[in-house]
């Protein structure tokens, strides 16, 4: 049973416009190894009204059973049931984009591992995303359970479907990679011609290993080293050493601004535009 020791929890919340819209929003819960968040959102007033982080410090939230799942949602402290829909998205590295035409779903476990590790414990997850794309991606399958049973009604979706969402809305000039960082692994994404070019995920344990990444994507693409562009965001400061080295070794890098078109409580002003990225951007997955 998870105890209020072992992990922290912040809140940003507009409560008087939560409470006045609740019922028509949609709750967006991101999970990954260490932490959940939990946004919730207007489509029609296109408005975030809240966004609740918790984080663990020690432990893995995907080896949760069901009742040390339900703990740690309980720790919110609100009732996620008046909601009008939830949207739950994963976010992990156990994940591959297969062309439309290829894909079946008998082969889904296959094309995954391919690129992603994948055991008999997996739950093996897709949905059919825009522009003939299937995502594929899996849980540890006594996960996928409890949440089913906390979510019944949920949509599950993985962060990589978010991001191909995020970028598209971008302008995407050929010399541009996106990069989102998480705690201990990044995406690089190319956006080009309209349509997805490159997606990839790496794990990485230093400032080093990034800038490695990028640099050896950048190559593999085929871009001039005076034009590349870095688009950075997620787990990232604007004064961290990592955004320092990167400007060694990239012309041109940008932190990733929020979203103009959508309204967020005046708390948000406490972190970063660049950071919890993808939950502030959560209405651009809401169809």
């Amino acid at each position: 049973m998870q105890t209020q020791e072992v992990f922290s929890l912040k809140n940003y919340t507009d409560n008087e416009s939560l409470k006045t819209n609740v019922h028509l929003s949609t709750l967006f819960i991101h999970i990954s190894s260490h932490r959940i968040s939990c946004s919730i959102a207007s489509d029609n007033q296109k408005a975030l009204y809240s966004l609740r982080i918790l984080e663990l410090h020690s432990g893995d939230i995907y080896k949760n059973n069901l009742t040390g799942l339900k703990n740690l949602f309980d720790s919110f402290q609100f009732d996620y049931s008046d909601v009008a829909a939830t949207k739950i998205i994963i976010e992990s590295v156990n994940h591959a984009f297969v062309p439309e035409p290829l894909f079946t779903a008998e082969k889904a476990a296959s094309f995954l591992k391919l690129s992603a590790p994948v055991s008999s414990d997996h739950e093996i997850l897709f949905n059919r995303i825009k522009k003939n794309i299937v995502s594929v991606f899996a849980v540890e399958h006594d996960f996928y359970s409890a949440l089913k049973t906390l979510f019944p009604q949920a949509d599950l979706l993985h962060e990589a479907e978010q991001l191909l969402n995020i970028v598209s809305e971008q302008k995407d000039p050929a010399d541009t990679l996106f990069v989102h960082l998480n705690k201990n692994y990044l995406h690089i994404i190319q956006f080009k011609n309209n349509g997805l070019h490159y997606f990839n995920s790496f794990m990485s344990e230093a400032d080093t290993d990034i800038i490695y990444f990028i640099l050896s994507v950048a190559e593999l693409l085929k871009i001039p080293s005076d034009k590349m562009n870095v688009l950075l965001f997620g787990n990232v400061s604007n004064n961290s050493s990592l955004t320092g080295l990167m400007k060694k070794y990239i012309p041109y890098v940008e932190l990733m601004k929020r979203p103009e078109q959508f309204t967020y409580p005046a708390s948000f002003r406490e972190f970063q535009e660049q950071q919890n990225y993808l939950q502030i951007s959560s209405l651009l997955c809401a169809s």
